[in-house]
């Protein structure tokens, strides 16, 4: 099984507040220091072995503080030397210029000699929010600038492309990617069009907010559309990524990650819900008054992030709490629940977990659960896919 460190980069310091969180909270000092933190805390696992680092896109949000992933990229690309970097996703379908996206990946390929995974993903509401984009167009564009994107990359010679929502002349990507013919593509999907979308591409899918029985049914799915295409299905087509919190003792690893985990799903993974939920319901902007009406309407998972019960979400999977054993026998036990996976993304930094834990779990994770996982799972690594850049 390959192990990645994947990082939301949350701020921690809002209350009461939700999407889009108002950026008169920002404080430039803490900023700053947590930027330093977070990259910090990624360099130093890929020093302690952890096989991927995982980034992805946010906008307008104390929730995920990068909404430019490739400019995280780019910084990892430079302090690290081992760990794949992946892209948990690039939000393309909201993007103004698909093929910029797709140079700067090819850039981002060579500066780390192929150590580049290329996720993308359709997005959540705030998204589409954030750039006006209209929800309703959401697949429509992933699958257009999913198709341009690898065709930028692939292309023998400068194509004209004339489609709904972009155009252009002369595409002709330089550089090209480093790894042939470009990077290992990845998505998330549950629905039944991603899940056929990813399948026929041939690509690998990852889940994260359902339990490890949710999961199974996702990735049976895909199963079952991969075989229909003729592709085979092992492991390494499967993603799962946990929150996860390392100590001693079980007891004292609920102790020290008890407060920031409520503080991760009730103050800003609910406060991303409830702005999104006032998006959907019509509102231009979240109105505090509403307040009741919008829990009232807020996405399954908003429901379960604002009413957080720790016993609950350990219950359901979604939270790994405890000791060194106890965290590798319950990722053991999601592996043969879920049907098998080749890559698991754990967060090991969530709300306002302070950096010195934040690294302690780290190095817990590496020393003591790592060797328990690293026989379970077959991932082949650098299976890049060429579909889809033209149908």
């Amino acid at each position: 099984m390959e192990l990645f460190d994947f990082h939301i980069m949350p701020y921690q310091w809002v209350n009461d507040h939700a999407w889009p969180f108002p950026n008169d909270k920002w404080d430039k000092e803490k900023g700053s220091k947590l930027y330093k933190d977070y990259l910090n805390q990624l360099e130093y696992s890929d020093e302690l072995g952890f096989d991927g680092l995982g980034v992805n896109e946010h906008h307008f949000s104390a929730y995920g503080l990068m909404p430019s992933p490739n400019i995280m990229a780019s910084n990892l690309a430079a302090r690290t030397e081992d760990a794949t970097i992946a892209f948990f996703a690039n939000v393309i379908p909201t993007r103004e210029n698909p093929v910029r996206l797709a140079e700067e990946i090819a850039m981002l390929d060579n500066m780390t000699e192929g150590r580049i995974i290329s996720g993308f993903a359709r997005g959540i509401p705030t998204e589409y929010a954030s750039w006006s984009v209209p929800m309703e167009e959401s697949r429509d564009r992933f699958e257009e600038a999913w198709k341009l994107i690898l065709k930028t990359w692939t292309a023998d010679e400068p194509f004209d492309w004339d489609g709904e929502y972009w155009q252009y002349d002369n595409v002709y990507t330089w550089p090209r990617p480093y790894q042939d013919p470009h990077p290992e593509l990845w998505m998330p999907a549950e629905s039944e069009e991603s899940l056929r979308w990813a399948a026929e591409k041939d690509v690998g899918i990852g889940s994260v907010f359902n339990s490890p029985q949710e999961m199974r049914e996702i990735f049976d799915e895909y199963r079952e559309y991969a075989n229909e295409e003729g592709n085979s299905v092992g492991d390494d087509k499967f993603t799962v990524s946990r929150t996860v919190y390392v100590a001693e003792t079980d007891e004292k690893a609920t102790e020290e990650a008890r407060e920031a985990l409520k503080y991760h799903y009730k103050n800003i993974t609910a406060g991303v819900h409830k702005g999104a939920t006032a998006w959907m319901m019509g509102d231009d902007e979240y109105d505090p008054e509403k307040e009741e009406t919008y829990i009232e309407n807020l996405h399954p998972h908003g429901e379960l992030a604002w009413n957080f019960d720790f016993d609950e979400f350990s219950d359901r999977g979604e939270v790994i709490v405890g000791s060194p054993e106890t965290v590798a026998a319950e990722i053991e036990r999601q592996y043969d629940v879920v049907g098998g996976f080749g890559r698991f993304a754990g967060q090991f930094t969530f709300g306002n977990l302070s950096h010195e834990k934040a690294i302690r779990n780290r190095e817990l994770f590496a020393d003591e659960v790592m060797p328990e996982l690293r026989r379970m799972g077959q991932v082949t690594g650098g299976t890049a896919q060429t579909a889809g850049a033209d149908d």
